[in-house]
């Protein structure tokens, strides 16, 4: 979500997690050398720098100063542009296959000290997990580090198992696919609750939505790697034995185990709830779980990054945050994210989809 959006959400005192329609890249530039992700369309005429990450993934600033202090020369040198093409490339998608993680029995031996000090735990000879809260700067989150023992056992799933129907509570979601851990997926559209952020919506390796893949998809293959695939066509992706995938607004944090360039920093740098999901290696994943109730106490993109960096994820990025961020354990709400109403309760709010992990393999 650009600066100009969230300055207008702000205003109107409507800042939440989901946005009408993406707003994670503005005029037909990418960067010279990755030319494999469009910019998002726009009305907007004005003439400001654009920021190109490694994967194509931009955003306009008006504020040469991010969160952190940082001038905009200081943090990147011009980028060299050249034109979207018409029609997304035709060459094959090329996805790291990486070896997975061995068992939970031996993430038992390997974490067996972060098993000990979690404020939640579990083991099976199939699911390993622990989550934990921390601090980071002014906010909180969680950090749910999930092993399972077949890759059948992560997957998404759509509100009340219908794409593009109503919304359902991660709760009502978890109980009713009995994941053992959920969290909210795509952004979504307020108005019909249809998921949002990628151009090209996938279950089941068939497409829901969109005629090609524009970079803001967050991929989950059959054998369990998570990946974007850049600007692309749909028969490239499908090659690659996507079983679901999830809108985002996000930039890419994490690829191929080195961080990406955040380009928008006036809202990577803003502290909100977010939802950010990273793996390790197949079967070996971290999910973060930021903030509280009413968009308090949330964390920076920049900190979302360089977490999952230092705990060796080779991906890494954004789902929906704001009032949708969730994370259910066991059928119970871990987080108190939500919308606080006026006699002081919490209210969930429902989403479109659902990344989710289930306690056996299918």
């Amino acid at each position: 979500m650009g600066k100009n959006r969230l300055a207008m959400l702000l205003a109107a005192g409507l800042v939440i997690s989901c946005c009408a329609a993406p707003a994670c890249a503005e005029d037909d530039v990418v960067v010279s050398d990755s030319a494999d992700t469009p910019a998002k369309d726009s009305s907007d005429s004005r003439e400001e720098d654009a920021l190109v990450s490694p994967d194509g993934l931009f955003e306009l600033i008006d504020e040469k100063q991010s969160k952190e202090g940082q001038t905009l020369e200081d943090v990147l040198p011009e980028p060299q542009v050249v034109s979207v093409p018409d029609e997304p490339p035709s060459s094959s998608l090329s996805v790291r296959t990486l070896s997975p993680y061995p068992s939970p029995f031996d993430a038992l031996r390997e974490y067996a000290d972060e098993y000990v000090e979690a404020d939640f735990r579990f083991y099976s000879d199939s699911l390993f997990y622990t989550c934990t809260k921390h601090k980071a700067g002014n906010g909180s989150y969680y950090l749910t580090h999930v092993i399972i023992k077949d890759a059948s056992q992560i997957n998404g799933d759509d509100s009340f198992g219908d794409f593009g129907g109503e919304r359902e509570t991660p709760q009502d979601a978890a109980v009713r696919t009995g994941a053992e851990i959920l969290v909210n997926g795509s952004y979504f559209k307020y108005e019909t609750g249809y998921a949002t952020g990628g151009e090209l919506l996938i279950r089941n390796n068939e497409v829901v939505h969109g005629p090609y893949s524009d970079g803001y998809e967050i991929c989950l293959r059959r054998d369990g790697t998570l990946f974007s695939p850049g600007y692309n066509t749909i028969d490239s992706v499908l090659a690659q034995d996507v079983v679901f995938s999830w809108g985002t607004c996000e930039d890419l944090l994490i690829k191929d185990g080195q961080e990406c360039v955040l380009t928008d920093f006036d809202w990577n740098g803003f502290s909100y709830p977010r939802t950010a999901v990273g793996m390790v290696r197949p079967l070996e994943y971290y999910i973060i779980t930021a903030g509280g109730a009413d968009h308090s106490d949330g964390i920076t993109i920049y900190q979302e990054q360089k977490i999952f960096h230092k705990l060796g994820c080779q991906y890494a990025r954004g789902l929906d945050g704001g009032g949708s961020s969730a994370l259910v354990i066991g059928g119970s709400y871990i987080n108190e994210n939500g919308d606080r109403l006026e006699d002081g309760s919490l209210a969930r709010r429902g989403t479109a989809d659902f990344l989710l992990f289930y306690s056996q393999p299918d």
